[in-house]
């Protein structure tokens, strides 16, 4: 295509995002990016509705749903690292597509599987897969949108994939209450089959909508394919305003000063190659000047996860032992004694040597939690969308990581059960937005070729610190509960300083925050 007399050359890659603009394209990566990470909740939130609907079926003992609860983070920290490489040197869209292409065959696989250990095994390949779904997603979002409205992108994708809790919930709404079975032979085709057949649709339409989305343009031109990027920018310009690519005004595109040249892989064929290639894509980050933010960025990783994940993950849990407690006491009462009360009782009633018939039917009281909180979710991100870019992000952090310490150590002190479900749902929710800040923040501290890789670790961290807050939650819960949240809001409240040892960008005046295309035009 020939160049307009007029096109600037050689301009720095930000500002020539900045020209392409914020528009129609934007808001469909936003909404892609949103619908793309709704696949990995998914993944983390099915099972815990099939572990009492498949107790049956899969012949599931408290051990078995305990590993099975996990299966999805062993995935996930299995497979970060490998995603993170193969994101940050095969290209974003690259392993997204694939990933949620094969997703689904192992959705369709789990839905057909015999038994535990096949079941187990497509979680665990499951979680594998849906690494790149928040590995390489953040980034890609962050290089379609320019910089100033990074944070708010990330808060709206973010408050869009919240759509996964809801769609969990109400598929398992509709389908986990039913009794019908349908015998196939070599399986018997249940209710929570089908279930877990539609948590597969997700992935289905993001992989598709993949196909019609171009890679990343920042990871184009770290990859030296400068003309590619341009011709990417030049579409995103078009759509963003709704002009023809001719239009767009800039003839070339460089890398910014602060970037840095990805590591070319090292000649020869081979294992030892690969693995040279990945050491100094990973190595970087144990270095100055990024291993202090890596670290930074780790701590409240796997504060914010653990918080999210924990909590969550034992809402429904502890709805069903208030309930439980409630229907046979009046009055108010704190968590701790409505939780350890139940336990007592359930110990009693099971000293009967009576067999039991199998029950799975689930109780409508698991779903409405999370309906609840999938409903809250969007409107706090969005809210926190408009007032984050408002304020320096590492004040936002504090205050939420102080917010998250006083719900937490309150839950122990109220004593008024729909204002401690309000709390206990509360808290996921305040470090969502927490999580989503400082992801934003992830993007601007590290450069393009090693980005995906600091993700990738800090999402294993984060996993890690899920598995270890559940397994601490399930040893405590019913002997040191009020130890349990005195440790969770401590932990949270001395992560609050964490935030102030980033060291940001500071952002542009109101004078500087004109649109660079005027800038550009009038230094030409």
């Amino acid at each position: 295509m020939p160049v307009k007399q007029g096109k600037n050359a050689n301009v720095a890659f930000e500002d020539a995002m900045d020209i392409a603009g914020y528009g129609k394209f934007s808001m469909f990566i936003i909404i892609l990016a949103g619908l793309t990470m709704c696949t990995s909740l998914l993944g983390s939130v099915d099972v815990s509705f099939i572990l009492p609907a498949a107790e049956c079926d899969l012949k599931l003992s408290s051990k078995d749903k305990g590993l099975l609860s996990t299966a999805f983070y062993i995935g996930t920290i299995a497979g970060s690292h490998l995603s993170g490489y193969l994101a940050d040197t095969l290209g974003r869209r690259y392993v997204l597509m694939r990933g949620l292409s094969l997703n689904v065959l192992f959705y369709i696989l789990g839905t057909f599987a015999p038994n535990y250990w096949s079941f187990f095994i497509v979680k665990v390949a499951s979680g594998i897969l849906c690494c790149p779904a928040v590995i390489a997603t953040f980034p890609l979002l962050g290089e379609f949108v320019p910089s100033k409205r990074r944070a708010q992108a990330l808060l709206i994708s973010t408050s869009l994939s919240s759509i996964g809790i809801l769609y969990s919930a109400l598929i398992g709404w509709l389908t986990l209450q039913a009794s019908w079975k349908m015998d196939l032979g070599f399986i018997t085709f249940t209710p929570w089959r089908l279930f877990f057949l539609l948590c597969g649709v997700p992935s289905l339409i993001s992989s598709l909508l993949f196909c019609l989305t171009p890679e990343s343009p920042k990871f184009m031109l770290t990859r030296g394919k400068s003309e590619a990027s341009l011709k990417i920018l030049q579409r995103v310009h078009s759509v963003n305003s709704g002009t023809i690519l001719g239009s767009y005004p800039v003839k070339s595109v460089k890398m910014d000063a602060n970037e840095v040249p990805a590591p070319q892989p090292s000649g020869g064929k081979g294992v030892l190659p690969v693995l040279k290639h990945i050491s100094d894509q990973t190595l970087p980050l144990f270095k100055p000047p990024f291993f202090k933010n890596l670290l930074l960025c780790v701590i409240l990783m796997v504060d914010s996860c653990l918080c999210i994940n924990t909590i969550f993950l034992w809402l429904p849990e502890m709805t069903n032992r208030m309930a439980f407690y409630k229907e046979s006491h009046e009055g108010d009462f704190s968590l701790c004694e409505m939780v350890t009360k139940r336990e007592n009782l359930t110990s009693s009633l099971n000293t009967t040597s009576a067999p039991v018939e199998c029950n799975a039917t689930i109780n409508t009281a698991v779903f409405i939690p999370n309906v609840l909180i999938s409903l809250a979710q969007p409107i706090v991100m969005l809210a926190a969308s408009v007032i984050v870019p408002l304020f320096d992000r590492r004040h936002i952090l504090s205050v939420i990581l102080i917010l998250c310490s006083c719900m937490t150590f309150l839950l122990t002190v109220v004593q008024d059960t729909s204002v401690i479900i309000m709390m206990f749902g509360g808290t996921p929710i305040l470090s969502g937005v927490c999580y989503n800040v400082l992801s934003s923040i992830l993007i601007e501290l590290f450069p393009t070729y090693i980005r995906a890789m600091a993700v990738s670790v800090n999402m294993i961290c984060g996993r890690i610190g899920a598995i270890i807050g559940s397994q601490v939650f399930s040893l405590l819960i019913d002997s040191q509960c009020l130890l349990l949240f005195q440790l969770i809001s401590g932990t949270v409240l001395c992560c609050a300083v964490v935030p102030f040892f980033f060291n940001l960008p500071s952002r542009s005046s109101s004078k500087d925050d004109s649109p660079r295309e005027e800038q550009i035009k009038n230094k030409s």
